[in-house]
């Protein structure tokens, strides 16, 4: 027993407290609060960038976004979320600047009609929608869905995620890269 509680103590000691627990550390994710907050410094200047981006008028412009704690709030309000504040006035902003939104997700079709209704209900229109294909992985699908819409004619001057996926690839002009602490809001 001596030389359990020595181990203990020592890997306390060495590694911190918390290291000889069994338990895994726990994240926690930030208030609904601090995460608006945060949500709003990484879209700021977007709506300066739209402006200037959609002067020209010569091209048919798309913002893409994803939809769980991109557009509606999952992470805090769960399936029933509805939009997040900052990210639906760059969405209406971009529509009264002639820019489609199209929305690129992870959901499967099983989802498809939920989905388009929750979107429509938080005050998005939604021009587009591309969903994962069952069996494909998350980045495939991500990189799938932008080309798909760059094969219609659309250039993706924005694309507005959470997670890393939302990203890998490219086919898109400007990254608003939304705040997930880690893969905390999934």
């Amino acid at each position: 027993m001596t030389r359990l509680l020595a181990l203990v103590l020592l890997l306390t000691v060495t590694l911190g407290p918390g290291a000889a627990s069994a338990e895994p550390e726990q994240r926690k994710a930030p208030t609904r609060a601090e995460w608006i907050k945060d949500v709003r410094q990484e879209m700021k200047g977007s709506g300066a960038y739209l402006r200037k981006r959609t002067a020209s008028g010569d091209e048919r412009l798309a913002v893409n976004f994803d939809i769980d704690n991109s557009t509606i709030a999952t992470y805090y309000d769960g399936l029933d979320a509805g939009a997040i504040p900052r990210i639906l006035r760059f969405a209406r902003l971009a529509r009264e600047l002639g820019v489609e939104l199209v929305f690129n997700t992870a959901r499967t079709n099983a989802m498809r009609q939920r989905t388009i209704d929750q979107l429509t209900e938080a005050g998005y229109v939604v021009d587009r929608l591309c969903m994962r294909r069952k069996g494909e992985t998350l980045p495939a699908g991500k990189q799938r869905c932008r080309a798909k819409f760059a094969a219609k004619g659309l250039t993706l001057i924005a694309n507005v995620g959470n997670n890393p996926t939302d990203f890998v690839g490219g086919g898109y002009e400007k990254a608003y890269r939304l705040p997930n602490y880690g893969g905390e809001l999934g």
